[in-house]
Formats: C-alpha cells, structure tokens, sequence
C-alpha cells in the first residue's frame, strides 16, 4: 500500500514538472520556427554563413514570392508560370536580380532554377546576368548550373559564352556546353566542337568525345568534321565506343563519302558485331546504293550458318541487315523479318516487331495488330499496341488493319530511325 501511494506520489510530481517544462519548450520551438520563417532577418543560411542579410529594401513580399513558387528542386518540378501583377512581377524580378549578382552560389543556383518559371517579361535582362556569370565566375558548379540554365531557357543569344566554355579545364563545365549546343543547336560551335576532338585520345574510351561527335551529328555544320572522323573510324585503335558512336554520326548526317568505310566495317567479319551492326544501320539511313549488293550477300552468309553459335552470335546483325534492305527499297526481304517476328524467342520477337513498325506494308499490319492482341509476352503486346498507335497517329492505318494516306513505301525521311541510341544493342563487357 505504500508503495503504491509512493509510486502515485511521484507520478503527480512528475505531472506538475511536464505542466511546466512542456510550454517552455514549446515557446522556443515556436520562436525558432519565426526566425526561420520567410522574409525574417535572420535565416539559417545567414547563421551558418555569419554574412550580414542582403538590402532588399521593400522587397520582402517579392522575396517570400520566390520563396513560395519554390526554388527547391522538388517543388520547381511541380511549379506552374505564376500569373503576377505587374507590381509582383517588378519585385520578383528586383529580388531575383540581386540574389543572382550577390547571392551564395546554393542561392544563385536557386535563382537560376526559378528563371524556368519565370515571365518572359523581364527575362531578357536576368538572363543577360546570367550569361555574364558564366563568363567571368570561376566557381565550375555556378558555370555548369548558368549553362543548362542558358539551354533550358532555349536561349540562343548568348551562344557566345557557351561555345567559350567547352574550352575550359572541367570536364564538367565542357560537357555542359556541349549538350546546351546540342539542345541550342549552335551551329556556330561546329568550329570549336571540332578543335576539341582533334585534342583528344581517341584510343580511350570518353563519354565526353561520344557526346561531342553526337552533337556534330545534330548540326548542319557538324558535316564539317566528316573526313577526321572517318579517319579515326577506319583507324582501329581508336575505342569501340568512339568508332560506334562515328558509325551513329555518319547515319545522321547521311555523308555519302562515308558510305566505303561503313562497308569495310560492315562486311569484316573481325570487326565487332555491334559495331557492324550500327554501321549497317546507317548505309541505310544514308539510302546508300553501292550497299545493296553487299548486305544481300552478307545476309545470304548468315542465313547459310549452321554452327548454333554463330546463329546466336548474328541473330542482331541479321535484323538490322534486314531492316537497312527495307530502307532500301528491298521489300522482297520483308518475308524473314516476318518469321522472326513468330520466334519462340520474345526477345527476337521484340526486335522484329520493332523493325516492322518501320514498314506498314498490309501484311506486316496484320501481324503487329496481332501481336498486340495476342502475343504471349507483355512487353512484344506493348510495343506493338504502341506501333498501331502511332500508325493510327499518322494516318496509315484504320481498325481493320487497311493503309490509309500513304503507300506500302512510306517515304523514309519521316521514318523513325531503327538505332537512335547505343543503349539499344548491348555491346561486349570488355569494351
């Protein structure tokens, strides 16, 4: 009994100690809170870099604008152009302006990533600032973050800086430069662009010079650098990368000059499959001639093997020989991309229904359109039912599987291209 009144006593006690303790602690949170809050004159950034706040003067409310549109990184992606009085919209702008001029670098990136939000009333200016800061800051991360600005923005005026900074020493900062070129479509950098490769070791594997030589191939001018690049593609100590990315590059600016060194490639049985099979792709993206005669007598030797290994080993080759033929003009090979659409493999089947969605010949609709309904792998279902979308998209086919508005040879300029990306072949381990 007494030690129960005891453990009541205490109990009581501490009841009172909580009643007295809990307020206080929920008075300092609460001021914490307030002096964390926005447009108050001390914020955590300030403590921690113990710098007096900027003189915004009476831009508070445009500084808690900024802040509440979201210059997190999360919220920005989900932020809409925000629909501002022109009174809001001069504060904004004043508040933006000074923080990209003075602000700290993790402020300045804030400030730039808000510009994607931002009215075009006024950007012109902020962008100007923008561009500036890339010229003359030597912090990499603030020129990295003011070029994919530039190239979000899609501004094209300030290509200037841009094409000066894939001179610089950062791998970072170039490869920044390289893609807003690529997204601006400069075509002033092709110059600069080209100075760079030829600086390179093309015997080493490089992202960098693979972005480079891709960007080329998006530039008109990029045709320019056309005879190096053959050069070091014929050259085979240069990477399998590099020489895979040249034989992409070539496909897309259709240089028929290149069409004797992708043949090379394409019919060397020591070459790497990958490789051939990339330079395969683009003779017939380039609608080259001469190769007709070649890939008919390359198919004709794959289809002859009899060595299980060497089927395995040729089966991605033989498709992308097939599709090229059908880029040119060979419908009479349709018939094998057919069978192979009906392998047990889901694999191969994938492969070939993609390859068909290249030629919407009745036949091959008939097919797709069963494929989408009946086949028994999900992912060969998607991607058909994706075809006969965009068959129906562009016109070419109704419900029953009919051609409308167009021939059973659609013109190939408004083909998809069969290989866009590297990531669609699956090159060797050892590369």
């Amino acid at each position: 009994m007494k030690k129960k009144t005891k453990f009541l006593n205490l109990l009581t006690k501490n009841k009172f100690l909580l009643f007295i303790v809990l307020p206080l602690s929920l008075f300092s949170l609460d001021v914490k809170k307030s002096s964390d809050s926005p447009g108050s004159e001390t914020t955590p950034s300030r403590v921690e870099t113990n710098k007096a706040p900027l003189d915004l003067d009476d831009s508070a409310e445009g500084l808690k604008d900024v802040e509440r549109s979201g210059l997190d990184s999360a919220s920005k992606k989900k932020a809409k152009k925000h629909s501002l009085t022109p009174e809001q919209l001069k504060k904004k702008k004043e508040v933006i302006e000074k923080v990209l001029k003075y602000g700290s670098n993790k402020e300045r990136k804030e400030a730039m990533r808000e510009l994607s939000h931002f009215s075009t009333e006024g950007l012109e200016e902020l962008v100007k600032i923008v561009s500036d800061t890339l010229a003359n800051d030597t912090d990499n991360g603030i020129k990295v973050s003011c070029l994919r600005t530039l190239a979000e923005l899609e501004v094209k005026t300030e290509s200037k800086n841009i094409i000066e900074a894939v001179k610089n020493k950062s791998d970072d900062v170039k490869d920044a430069a390289i893609h807003a070129i690529q997204k601006l479509k400069v075509e002033e950098a092709s110059e600069e662009l080209g100075s760079f490769l030829k600086s390179q070791d093309f015997t080493k594997s490089s992202t960098l010079v693979s972005s480079t030589i891709n960007t080329l191939a998006e530039l008109e001018s990029g045709k320019n650098s056309s005879e190096f690049l053959e050069n070091k593609f014929r050259d085979k100590t240069t990477s399998l990368d590099l020489r895979s990315s040249i034989a992409l590059y070539f496909g897309k600016i259709k240089d028929n000059k290149a069409e004797s060194a992708l043949l090379d490639v394409s019919t060397d049985d020591s070459e790497d499959v990958t490789l051939r099979s990339y330079s395969v792709n683009s003779l017939g993206k380039m609608h080259s001639p001469r190769a007709v005669t070649e890939l008919r007598a390359m198919l004709a030797k794959i289809n002859e093997s009899k060595s299980k290994t060497d089927i395995k080993k040729y089966s991605g080759l033989k498709l992308y020989v097939i599709s090229a033929l059908i880029l040119l003009g060979d419908k009479d090979i349709l018939k094998d991309l057919i069978v192979y659409a009906k392998d047990d493999d889901p694999a191969v089947r994938l492969r070939a229904i993609k390859q068909l969605g290249e030629v919407p010949d009745p036949n091959v609709i008939e097919l797709v359109e069963y494929k989408a309904q009946r086949d028994p792998n999900r992912k060969v279902q998607e991607l058909a039912k994706k075809i006969i979308e965009e068959w129906k998209q562009k016109g070419v086919t109704d419900s029953k599987g009919q051609i409308k508005n167009s021939t059973t040879n659609p013109d190939s300029s408004s083909q998809q291209p069969i290989v866009e990306k590297k990531e669609n072949l699956v090159l060797p381990a050892n590369r």
